[in-house]
């Protein structure tokens, strides 16, 4: 089967390429030359798991997803409004777009454990709070347990409730801050980063 895609993709190659023929070369051994140079380059291109390559912020502009490098790693966050209806730890069938982003940067990062941390906002009690934090995080590691090229990582699951925010919950009359509280729901992937 990986052979007859291994053609079929020479195949398409060998046709997009074949009007990038200099001008010059006039027999048909020439017009197969080219091509051919250009799929050895294509298969130098390592894609085999394990495959060392430094996440960096460009990726998070590329895939949407809003990233940033830490001493931990590259942290990825993925609002918990985009994953989750309120008050609950099930994904809703939008949050697989977004998870499916992160996916794809967690396998173009090193190897290494991938950590996973549920937040939420200061609504409702600390002791609730820390509980929804750690179910989301959990709904979230399960769902890359079971993605082809993501569920052989390691997972490092936890949840700081509202402990952590990166926003105010309340803004300075202390009046509630929606926009606030929005950004302080979220769920971190941490991937690694390569040592530059």
């Amino acid at each position: 089967m990986r052979r007859a895609i291994v053609s079929l993709g020479t195949l398409a190659l060998l046709a997009g390429c074949s009007g990038n023929v200099p001008a010059d070369a006039a027999g048909d051994g020439e017009k197969q030359a080219a091509p051919t140079a250009v799929v050895s380059e294509t298969k130098a291109v390592p894609s085999a798991p394990g495959l060392r390559a430094k996440v960096s912020p460009l990726s998070g502009k590329l895939s949407g997803l809003n990233t940033r490098v830490t001493d931990m790693g590259t942290v990825i966050d993925l609002p918990s409004d985009a994953l989750f209806e309120y008050d609950k730890a099930v994904l809703t069938p939008a949050a697989e777009i977004e998870l499916g982003k992160a996916a794809a940067l967690i396998r173009q990062s090193p190897p290494g454990a991938i950590q996973i941390i549920g937040h939420t906002d200061s609504k409702g009690d600390d002791s609730y709070n820390q509980t929804l934090s750690e179910a989301r995080a959990r709904t979230v590691a399960d769902w890359f347990g079971r993605q082809i090229g993501v569920r052989q990582r390691e997972f490092r699951v936890s949840g700081k409730g509202e402990s952590v925010p990166i926003a105010p919950n309340e803004n300075a009359s202390g009046a509630d801050d929606p926009a606030g509280r929005a950004k302080n729901r979220r769920v971190e992937v941490v991937v690694p980063t390569a040592a530059g």
